[in-house]
């Protein structure tokens, strides 16, 4: 965590995000000046599936200490930064880090795959993650899910909108999963990090098709011509699944 960057650090993000990235970051750095330790962008902005107009852009912001004051501060930024694409930070202080990485191993090594540092110093390229806690996580996660969608099924009473809106709901958060998954099974190289490319290694390592969330994406940038509410159902059991699949998956590997 000793490397540090004082000054502000945009690298190899879109054009497109990169102003409002920069105002963004010299509102947060003007409001709280002593207690930002460190600012990254993660998700689409580094993975390269960031698209205009479209994606939202997220940062994990580092502070000395979190009270109620310093999130009213945070808060007072959200309306004007929020419209321009900016979602709500994530917030934590270094002592935090510390004592969670076994409680959200994933959450933290999608942080640790998926950051640029842009501001301050280096809190997340050396984070060591437990890989039993890390299937441990992966497995509930995934039974979490199963249950999240018989409940949302449940509760569409299977029509076309809200089953596409349950599916849509679901997609982004099997990145996390999956990209774990892989670092589980491999011992040096680090899992891939556009969403395409992760589909593929899940598919040639775990031998599991990973179509139906290809046509979840499809569905969402109205590429998949399946609209009715038939094909809205099909895809849903489909995608149900997967899920099933992948958290037998995770099963096996604690044997």
């Amino acid at each position: 965590m000793s490397e540090q960057t004082n000054s502000i650090h945009l690298p190899d993000i879109p054009l497109q995000a990169k102003g409002n990235v920069r105002s963004f970051l010299q509102d947060v750095l003007s409001s709280l000046p002593e207690e930002v330790l460190s600012v990254a962008l993660t998700g689409s902005c580094v993975t390269g599936d960031y698209l205009p107009g479209r994606s939202d852009i997220n940062s994990v912001v580092v502070l000395s200490g979190i009270t109620p004051a310093i999130l009213d501060i945070l808060a007072s930024l959200g309306g004007r930064h929020g419209k321009k694409g900016i979602s709500a930070p994530l917030v934590m202080t270094p002592e935090y880090i510390e004592r969670s990485l076994d409680v959200f191993p994933v959450e933290f090594l999608d942080i640790k795959l998926i950051h640029i540092t842009i501001y301050g110093r280096e809190f997340f390229s050396g984070l060591a993650i437990n890989k039993s806690l890390l299937r441990l996580q992966c497995e509930r996660e995934l039974k979490s899910k199963l249950i999240h969608l018989q409940q949302g099924y449940i509760s569409s009473s299977g029509k076309r909108r809200p089953l596409s809106l349950l599916l849509r709901d679901a997609y982004p958060g099997f990145f996390p999963l999956l990209r774990a998954m892989l670092s589980i099974v491999r011992i040096s190289n680090p899992p891939p990090l556009p969403k395409e490319e992760v589909l593929s290694h899940i598919e040639s390592t775990f031998g599991i098709s990973l179509d139906p969330l290809r046509r979840i994406r499809d569905s969402a940038a109205k590429r998949y011509p399946g609209a009715g509410r038939q094909s809205m159902q099909k895809l849903f059991a489909e995608v149900y699944k997967v899920t099933y699949d992948l958290s037998l998956v995770m099963d096996q590997l604690s044997h």
